[in-house]
């Protein structure tokens, strides 16, 4: 079992992926530490108190068709002109999240393209998470949310994967490595769908 404190977290990378990461448990002891692992309830000594699971974030390269990838930009426009959100960012979150299928689930049950986890849904009023227009809304106006409490995009890209008591925690990024690793591709992501966007908009104003 591994188990660590604030101060890190043990997780496994896999070399052929740009990210692989395990559901993250965060647990207190006995004494008031918090304790961050990636094993389950079942795997951990009964004297630590669950308090959070966090979704575990997966990247793999994968072929999408021009027709996967666009299929949602009419919605993706329309939420984020509805929230003040950049259609780009909420583009490559969905990217890096669900790899635009509306039907996707976590491990931990997070749902559809922006892979909300349920409790965040209700908060949202998303009724039905898998519902493609109800589910871009509800992201988009969390990644809003997210805007308006921190100042940079790296922090709200965080907070959307770790949580913001995790940004506020360690006044950034947090140092997990999934964490890391989703920021910086749905940066990447964010630049790649600012100029597909802008072609568009170029090719509709001719």
């Amino acid at each position: 079992m591994r188990l660590i404190g604030v101060c890190g977290l043990v997780l496994t990378l896999g070399v052929s992926m740009p990210a692989v990461a395990e559901n993250i448990y965060t647990y207190r002891g006995h004494g008031g530490e918090i304790l961050f692992t990636d094993q389950p309830r079942g795997r951990v000594d009964a004297s630590y108190t669950l308090l959070s699971v966090r979704k575990g974030w997966t990247y793999t390269p994968t072929t999408l068709s021009a027709a996967q990838r666009d299929r949602y930009d009419t919605v993706i426009q329309r939420a984020a002109g509805d929230f003040g959100v950049e259609a780009a960012l909420v583009k490559a979150v969905i990217h890096a999240e669900s790899l635009f299928d509306r039907t996707a689930v976590s491990r931990v049950g997070a749902q559809g393209l922006m892979q909300l986890m349920p409790r965040t849904a209700r908060y949202l009023e998303v009724a039905d998470p898998f519902d493609a227009s109800a589910n871009i809304h509800g992201g988009t106006r969390f990644l809003a949310y997210l805007q308006n409490k921190f100042s940079t995009l790296d922090q709200v890209l965080a907070a959307y994967n770790a949580g913001e008591g995790n940004v506020r925690r360690y006044g950034g990024i947090p140092p997990f490595p999934e964490t890391r690793a989703y920021v910086k591709k749905v940066k990447e992501l964010r630049l790649r769908y600012q100029l597909q966007l802008a072609k568009q908009d170029a090719v509709a104003t001719r």
